[in-house]
């Protein structure tokens, strides 16, 4: 244990000695007037190709409905909305006074242009979360302005969580001026309505931002914060002990254990807020043995999520076994069950006293942002104990999502995104025929059940008839996994307490609006 400890330490002090010296060439052509700098893992403004161009952490542009810092639905843009003729019409009131950072207005106009933008665009890839109309918005035929602040979405269908399907990315309003009508691509930077705008970026360097000293609502305490694109876990860990940078954002802002160790320091503190994510392990269904639903369960039974979360998440997770992530409204809580000795008996009733050899892919994105190589030694020994030899295989980014999308895997890890709070967004993805494990990770999930109760969706025209079967799928999803939930993950942010205040974390992104100089 005291050799660990010693290389660990070893391994820190190596890491900053030579990341301290690649923090040097970080030379930015501009510096701006008492800027306040952050750093993410990813490039979270990729460019004008991007269908949102940055994050809804950036407080660029602002959806029509999104979530309070409690994670709340809440009017951002809308005022409010209503459900009419059984929900197939939604009456969507708007903000007025409002306008983009050119100085045009917010409107029904407005809305109309971005609704014609998400139909030309039909489907756009992003690293946040992929547009795709047809998926976010079923059944919507056409919209409508009834005035200058009022729009209707039509529906072919009874809809009765449509406003739940707008929030955040779901319903970005951007300024019509700012894109590319046929295409979607944006063509400059006055793309929002929110409290600050881009005023300079290099793509996977860094981007800045500007308070609007226009915003209608409260205004930014800081004039620019710039945000750093930053991929190493140990150079963000450098970068914040050296004050090159006073905080962290976006998922996996840092691994909890480094963040263990900046914690060590009384410069740092850490904000922490529930977040609509999911740490999941991804199975090949229609790879035998995993192809029999009662391995899938052992695999789950077999493992203590108790302790893996507290051993290698370190407080940045929470137990969760259901595929709706906490946070989402719709959410039911189930029994989380440990029974390795259940476990082993299921495994063993499919194998029949074979052994299993298995890979698990671990995509190397992770590695900077969780302690995904620990978690996989953690299910290599439990699930030795099942018959299952795992062999636990490193992929850069391309590679990983290459083997995925032919179904050449076993296992793996990752994360599940909660892109709206519609339960039927999750349920299509992960349980339907058609859905988009099935079709872009081939892992072969089919379940009679709940491929009938998805259909009988359609059919029911109100919440309070479609809460049943929620909460039946929720449950189809324990009893027949589509794939292995672990946890709740947890939005954990570090930032410098010494150097800056009202450093908040949301359930996506920080309250970068807040944040100032002490």
């Amino acid at each position: 244990m005291y050799l660990l400890k010693y290389c660990k330490w070893i391994w820190i002090i190596l890491a900053l000695w030579v990341v301290g010296g690649l923090l040097l060439f970080y030379n930015p052509k501009t510096q701006y007037n008492n800027e306040i700098v952050l750093a993410a893992p990813r490039d979270i403004a990729p460019g004008p190709k991007d269908p949102y161009y940055i994050s809804s952490i950036g407080m660029v542009w602002e959806p029509l409905i999104g979530v309070d810092a409690n994670g709340q639905i809440a009017g951002v843009l809308a005022s409010g909305w209503k459900g009419q003729n059984d929900n197939k019409d939604w009456v969507i009131s708007l903000r007025q006074n409002v306008t983009f950072h050119d100085g045009s207005p917010f409107n029904a106009d407005a809305v109309l242009k971005n609704v014609e933008r998400w139909q030309n665009m039909k489907t756009k890839p992003s690293p946040f979360y992929t547009f795709n109309y047809k998926a976010l918005y079923p059944g919507l035929t056409q919209i409508e302005k009834i005035d200058d602040y009022t729009v209707v979405f039509h529906l072919d269908k009874p809809d009765p969580v449509f406003p739940e399907r707008l929030i955040n990315f779901s319903s970005a309003m951007f300024n019509p001026n700012s894109y590319d009508m046929t295409t979607g691509d944006f063509i400059n930077t006055d793309i929002g309505t929110g409290p600050f705008k881009i005023v300079d970026r290099q793509t996977n360097q860094y981007v800045v931002l500007q308070r609007n000293d226009q915003y209608y609502g409260e205004k930014a305490k800081s004039q620019f914060i710039r945000i750093r694109t930053i991929p190493s876990a140990e150079t963000r860990y450098a970068a914040l002990k050296a004050e090159e940078i006073y905080g962290v954002v976006d998922i996996g802002a840092m691994t909890p254990a480094l963040s263990l160790e900046l914690l060590g320091d009384s410069r740092f503190a850490m904000s922490k807020n529930r977040n609509t994510l999911n740490q999941v392990l991804t199975v090949n269904e229609s790879r035998w043995p995993f192809s029999d639903s009662r391995m899938v369960k052992a695999l789950s039974l077999a493992v203590d999520r108790d302790i893996l979360l507290q051993q290698y998440f370190s407080g940045q997770a929470q137990p969760n076994i259901n595929i709706l992530n906490s946070l989402n409204p719709f959410s039911i809580d189930l029994p989380i069950t440990y029974d390795m000795e259940k476990a082993k008996e299921l495994s063993a009733e499919v194998l029949q006293g074979k052994r299993v050899q298995a890979k698990l892919l671990i995509p190397q994105y992770g590695l900077n942002r969780y302690s995904y190589k620990e978690v996989a030694q953690y299910l290599q020994y439990l699930y030795k104990e099942l018959g299952i030899d795992i062999s636990i295989v490193i992929l850069d980014g391309s590679a990983f999502s290459k083997l995925s999308s032919q179904g050449n895997y076993d296992l793996s890890l990752g994360t599940m995104g909660l892109a709206n709070y519609a339960p039927e967004t999750i349920f299509n993805t992960y349980l339907a025929d058609k859905g988009r494990m099935n079709t872009l990770y081939k892992v072969g999930y089919h379940d009679d059940e709940a491929s009938m109760l998805l259909k009988k969706l359609d059919g029911l025209s109100t919440i309070e008839e479609r809460i049943p079967v929620y909460d039946r799928l929720q449950v189809i999803g324990i009893e027949h996994p589509p794939t292995i939930i672990l946890g709740s993950d947890l939005n954990a942010l570090i930032y410098n307490q010494a150097k800056i205040k009202g450093y908040n974390a949301l359930t996506y992104g920080v309250s970068l609006q807040t944040i100032e100089w002490r």
